[in-house]
């Protein structure tokens, strides 16, 4: 028996749709098969081959992500799938590592998934380092206490990506999370919806000001719930919710309260977000922390020369970072910012901290204070005056956040 681990090539592909739909409890349709052809470049999937035949897969979309309005290559990992036949075999595990070398070489330092299973991944150096508000309510029981000012909602589509892009992209500026939409994932990630159905178009209405202004957008779908009397219930998910002012973020929340036959309305928000402030009765809403993606550092250098500081005096320190499944990252670093830049050395220098890949990835992302880390022992201090100029040049805007699934 004869195993192999390289990229995908455009003739694997038949063989790679069926892995990856079962994989998920899908359907591996010829149409399914068409459009991967169409959208999905060969080359951003390394396999496992077992005497010819395609085994497994790890999937790295190139994307960017914000951050305190800088830039960073960010290779979202997904699907992740393994035939059912070779499971507990170490294949996924030898495609993460190739995946990461891939991501290093290819320019993407920052890598990201979404998962049910943390301690898979957490082995390999992802971890969870973002979050959300998840609100789940009825919406015969919610009030706003106040109203906006009047506007009106106009439906949009696939072909609207641009309308929507705008908006986005004023709101996104400098959050920490949001990725550099392109006009193939408008139209095929966020607009349009994909399941074991098949691929439909969700609803998307923008909201405009009297003054004509697009101020916000909403996207969301419907799904009909288990029969309880005459008339189905409905569940309305709201996918991407987007306002660039107060009259917005309110109107747009009076248009989903409309939705007169749904059972419930889910949906999630930045940390941040003040919804349960702003009705008659906050405890009408079921309100959780909900886990975000699990994020990882995939090339410690080329992340921190991403990093916009946004301290005022100089801050240093050292780090020496454990990592096996990257072991480029291994070692001991001085990082140093200022002026609005952070970057990253080797040095011989004693460390002033010691952690993980791990426990780096949060903190990275401002999702943990390094005082936090500490002391719950993620974070290994050997200078406590250091502290503060670690918590100075890990900094961030906001708390992290990604509308995006992938």
């Amino acid at each position: 028996m004869t195993t192999e681990y390289r990229v995908v090539r455009p003739e694997d592909i038949d063989q790679l749709v069926p892995v990856e739909a079962l994989a998920f409890y899908g359907t591996p349709t010829p149409e399914r098969i068409e459009l991967q052809r169409q959208l999905i470049p060969p080359d951003w999937t390394v396999a496992a081959f077992v005497d010819g035949r395609l085994v497994a897969s790890v999937r790295t979309i190139p994307m960017v992500r914000r951050m305190n309005g800088g830039k960073c290559g960010f290779g979202a990992v997904g699907p992740v799938a393994c035939d059912a036949g070779y499971r507990r075999q170490g294949h996924v595990g030898q495609l993460l590592r190739l995946a990461l070398e891939r991501m290093r070489d290819n320019g993407q330092p920052l890598s990201g998934l979404h998962t049910p299973h943390d301690a898979l991944y957490a082995r390999y150096g992802w971890e969870r380092a973002e979050g959300k508000r998840r609100y789940k309510f009825n919406p015969k029981d919610i009030r706003l206490r106040s109203r906006g000012a009047p506007g009106r909602l106009e439906p949009a589509g696939t072909e609207d990506w641009e309308r929507l892009a705008r908006i986005f992209d004023a709101w996104a500026g400098l959050r920490n999370g949001p990725f550099l939409r392109n006009q193939v994932w408008w139209q095929h990630g966020v607009i349009e919806l994909r399941d074991n159905a098949g691929t439909r178009p969700a609803n998307v209405y923008v909201w405009v000001s009297e003054g004509g202004e697009d101020q916000g957008y909403v996207i969301y779908s419907n799904h009909a719930q288990a029969q309880e009397g005459r008339w189905p219930p409905q569940a309305i998910i709201v996918y991407d919710f987007i306002s660039l002012s107060g009259d917005a973020y309110r109107g747009l929340f009076e248009h989903l309260l409309t939705h007169d036959l749904a059972k419930y309305i889910l949906i999630e928000m930045p940390p941040e977000d003040p919804f349960r402030e702003l009705i008659d009765d906050p405890f009408r809403v079921e309100a959780t922390f909900a886990e975000g993606s699990m994020i990882r550092i995939a090339d410690i250098e080329r992340a921190c020369a991403t990093r916009t500081y946004i301290g005022g005096a100089a801050v240093s320190f050292t780090m020496h970072v454990s990592d096996r499944t990257a072991p480029w990252n291994e070692g001991t670093w001085r990082v140093e910012a200022a002026d609005g830049h952070t970057q990253a050395a080797r040095t011989d220098a004693a460390p002033d901290f010691e952690l993980t890949a791990n426990t780096l990835a949060p903190l990275f992302t401002g999702h943990m204070r390094p005082d936090t880390a500490a002391s719950v022992g993620l974070l290994k201090v050997n200078r406590r005056e250091a502290l503060a100029a670690m918590a100075q040049a890990f900094a961030v805007y906001y708390p992290p956040y990604c509308n995006d699934n992938y």
